[in-house]
């Protein structure tokens, strides 16, 4: 796989507009908006204002998705995978991170899948259900390997039923774009999405900071060896944001492919950010 670069996702599938099948009578318009602020943890808004970014990669970073389904008439179209094309301005660093199980997470309440793989979120949002008024709690985290790729784990709990989605990141096949997050959304890790919960909005932040401890580890044995200049290197190579972008062309853009099923057509819309370098 290439080197993974900086690209809009929103995330982490990443929290998507999960479906049931619907009637015949479905439809609706699916919409993304998405962000990227490169501090740690901001409040990020969408859509977005332009990113003050340069031609280098970001020390930290913040993005923000909001998938969300409106003109809805009838029962909501039915989802099968939602993939997000995130921005190739955006890199993605999963290495060295912990990861989580997605079996591990299946029947557990928010809090207990947070108590569950501490070290593995990456994120949090909500998620609002068709004919359900209160939003629920959406937690991301970082993934086991699939097909040899990172993943990202949307932990949803609308309607207090937990559904635990897997997005694989892979390259996304578009010019333009850099990471893809494939996200089945008929399934979960448990088997089949519960019947009757078709989530129509869902918003979500990542902003993970962490310290791969592998490379900690060379850090403090460079210390004991005297190499001052290799260990402040190592420790300082340690510190590792989720995801990082730069500028280079003005424009952060992400698309995403709402792939519902049949008759139903695919929809792709996208969203962009400004950005300076």
């Amino acid at each position: 796989m290439r080197k993974r670069r900086v690209c809009y996702v929103g995330a982490l599938g990443l929290a998507l507009a999960v479906a049931v099948p619907g009637t015949a009578l479905a439809s609706g318009t699916q919409n993304v908006e998405a962000g990227f602020s490169p501090d740690k943890n901001p409040n990020v808004t969408v859509p977005a204002p332009s990113a003050n970014l340069s031609n280098q990669f970001s020390k930290n970073g913040t993005i923000r998705f909001h998938l969300f389904l409106s003109n809805i008439v009838g029962q909501p179209p039915a989802l099968q995978t939602v993939d997000i094309h995130s921005p190739e301005e955006l890199k993605f660093n999963t290495k060295g991170l912990a990861q989580c199980d997605p079996g591990s997470l299946e029947g557990l309440t928010p809090t207990d899948a947070r108590a569950a793989c501490p070290d593995a979120q990456i994120g949090t949002g909500a998620a609002t259900a068709f004919g359900i008024p209160q939003p629920g709690q959406v937690t991301l985290f970082n993934g086991t390997e699939q097909n040899g790729n990172p993943t990202t784990l949307f932990h949803t709990f609308t309607a207090n039923v937990p559904i635990v989605l897997v997005s694989e990141m892979q390259d996304s096949p578009l010019p333009g774009y850099g990471v893809l997050f494939h996200t089945p959304v008929s399934t979960t890790a448990g088997g089949g999405v519960p019947p009757g919960i078709v989530i129509t909005d869902t918003d979500f932040t990542n902003g993970k900071t962490y310290k791969d401890k592998k490379i900690l580890k060379k850090a403090k044995k460079a210390k004991k060896q005297g190499n001052t200049k290799k260990y402040k290197k190592l420790k300082k190579k340690a510190k590792k944001s989720w995801v990082q972008a730069k500028c280079t062309d003005g424009t952060l853009k992400t698309q995403v492919d709402f792939i519902h099923a049949p008759p139903e057509p695919t929809q792709s819309p996208t969203a962009e950010q400004p950005c300076t370098s």
